[in-house]
């Protein structure tokens, strides 16, 4: 980060996210296990989808709190 704290904005916003795409995999597990198998593909490819971006937001966080932790 260049020895620069993110803005308090974007590491809110990206909490916020990361509770959403939470929300989106859980779901996307739950109509794997539980839905007709009509749309196992597009679930599937979904909770990729949704299971990457949580990880990137996830990690973002991870290394902000780092980087602020380090820098006090």
């Amino acid at each position: 980060m260049n020895g620069q704290q993110q803005p308090r904005w974007r590491t809110t916003w990206s909490m916020v996210q990361v509770g959403v795409l939470s929300a989106a995999v859980i779901i996307c597990i739950v109509m794997l296990v539980v839905g007709d198998h009509t749309l196992d593909r597009v679930w599937a490819v979904a909770l990729v989808f949704f299971g990457i971006a949580l990880l990137g937001h996830t990690a973002f966080l991870v290394w902000t709190r780092r980087t602020e932790r380090d820098h006090r």
